[in-house]
């Protein structure tokens, strides 16, 4: 008999936790994150985690996970998924992974190229060398002839000093399924494109009147260096530049909500052209009365 997983994914501000939520409250399932940066303490308002009251309710695993200096990476996230889902299974419960993060889940489904396990030595001579040479010249070394970010860069210099072997071989080598013999049930929310930039808006104007503003303040006091991947949470640079006043309250917000909706915008076009098999809903409450019927 072949595992079942649910997948509920699609762009930010689309709804996919609630659905989550619904769906828990109706079967027993346990809600596992997808999200490269709700992964880490620190920031769960502006990050869009769920509330504390709704973490209650059901079982939530990988929100809240990491410290905030913490590297994460796709291997990293699955090597946790594996287990979790077996506990969860164990437990006759549903695994549902819920999240945006598309390249998480597409491993998730097809299977990863098994990398070599990084030592913290060469973690640590993969930043210094970083900040050694500068990212141009980071990025002529380790890039192999591409346009990468510093993340990718200083995975690629980390694999390299700890196999010997570019991080392209390893990539070309046959994927490794990690769940070989689950079915999964992959609902996408691929809402109008209006409605999920309204709900773009209306979700940063939410998370400031949660206290979004005390929250980033509060973690650059803790967290003078803002350099880590955590730094990538939608609003955190809008925000600190406010809160240094460099910027004013208007600038802040009209900024970072244009971001939000160009990286929904990214996500919609990812999800739209990935994942053959996926079932697509524009509504949260479709999609809610397809899974009841699972």
């Amino acid at each position: 008999m072949s595992e079942k997983i649910i997948i509920i994914s699609g762009a930010t501000a689309c709804g996919k936790s609630q659905l989550a939520l619904d769906f828990a409250e109706l079967r027993s399932a346990a809600i596992i994150n997808a999200d490269s940066l709700q992964i880490y303490q620190g920031l769960p308002i502006l990050s869009a985690q769920p509330s504390k009251s709704e973490m209650a309710k059901n079982a939530h695993y990988l929100y809240s996970h990491l410290k905030a200096g913490e590297n994460c990476s796709v291997g990293i996230w699955l090597g946790l998924v594996k287990d979790l889902v077996k506990k969860v299974l164990s437990e006759n419960k549903i695994p549902l992974i819920v999240g945006g993060s598309g390249m998480y889940i597409s491993k998730l489904i097809d299977g990863i190229s098994k990398m070599p396990e990084v030592s913290l030595e060469n973690h640590q001579k993969a930043q210094e060398l970083y900040e050694e040479i500068g990212h141009q010249n980071f990025q002529e070394k380790f890039g192999e002839g591409k346009l990468i970010d510093k993340q990718r860069l200083l995975r690629a210099c980390e694999i390299m000093l700890e196999s010997g072997k570019p991080i392209s071989f390893w990539q070309n080598q046959v994927p490794e399924k990690i769940f070989p013999d689950a079915e999964f049930i992959h609902v996408n929310l691929d809402i109008n494109r209006e409605k999920l930039y309204q709900n773009c808006d209306l979700r940063f104007n939410k998370m400031l009147k949660n206290g979004a503003l005390e929250e980033v303040q509060n973690f650059l006091k803790l967290h003078p260096q803002n350099n880590w991947q955590i730094a990538k949470t939608l609003g955190f640079a809008e925000i600190s530049l406010f809160l240094e006043n460099k910027i004013s309250h208007e600038e802040m917000q009209k900024i970072a909500t244009q971001k939000t909706r160009n990286y929904a915008k990214r996500q919609l076009t990812f999800f739209r052209n990935q994942f053959a098999k996926k079932l697509s809903f524009s509504e949260p409450n479709q999609a809610l009365e397809f899974l009841k019927n699972l």
